[in-house]
């Protein structure tokens, strides 16, 4: 499979499923961040890199092909025009190809980012205008045993650092280009190997109870729900 990755963050996704797939392609809008992937996945022959903002249109010629799966988790909440990106992220699909979208749909100051929907005919439409069809939508939660585990060592750790970096906190809500990590995500390099042992620790923990997530299929009241849309080309 070929698969498109919109907002590839730390690129630790990217990274993962570039082993088991046959391209991976991965757009980001900060130039900085795609540059640092370049150097970090430089290793990993299968991955593609462009610099592009998925809200302005033609992103389907910048790419110069299509994909059998495109996946964006935690991005479509900071899209300012999600209909936009949603017809970019169609016409980088081949017919049949499939869309895999994750994101927490709450209302400011809840979420960070500022788009959500109230119901799921209001995101349907959009798809359906964007050229999708057969798509479903889920409630993902975390299973007892690793939710606990998620809110007890990383949720109330970093509620509490931002608490303390209170004063630094930009307005919510907000696009992709205001939060932390695109503005200072640098600062956290030096740290990158403590970070990434404690997260590896924390998601093995979090395995040894099975699955970890739950999805349940939800109807048109969406809103206050962290969101798994599938939908084919």
């Amino acid at each position: 499979m070929h698969v498109l990755e919109v907002g590839p963050g730390t690129g630790f996704t990217a990274f993962r499923l570039a082993r088991v797939v046959k391209s991976m392609t991965i757009v980001d809008v900060a130039a900085g961040n795609i540059a640092r992937l370049r150097k970090a996945l430089a290793a990993v022959p299968n991955v593609d890199f462009l610099c592009a903002d998925l809200c302005q249109p033609g992103l389907a010629a910048s790419l110069n092909r299509q994909f059998d799966v495109v996946e964006a988790i935690e991005v479509f909440e900071f899209l300012p025009d999600p209909a936009i990106a949603l017809q970019n992220m169609g016409a980088a699909l081949r017919p049949g190809g499939r869309l895999f979208l994750q994101f927490p749909n709450y209302r400011p100051p809840r979420s960070h980012g500022v788009t959500y929907f109230e119901r799921w005919s209001d995101l349907h439409n959009l798809l359906q205008a964007a050229g999708f069809k057969n798509c479903e939508i889920y409630s993902l939660k975390l299973r007892p045993y690793a939710d606990f585990l998620f809110r007890n060592l990383h949720e109330r750790p970093l509620c509490f650092y931002r608490w303390l970096r209170r004063k630094e906190r930009a307005n919510r809500p907000q696009t992709f280009e205001n939060v932390w990590t695109y503005r200072h995500g640098n600062r956290l390099q030096k740290y990158k190997s403590v970070i990434s042992v404690v997260w590896m620790m924390l998601m093995a923990a979090c395995r040894g109870g099975g699955d970890c997530f739950m999805r349940t299929p939800l109807h048109d009241e969406i809103m206050d729900h962290n969101l798994l849309v599938v939908a084919e080309r």
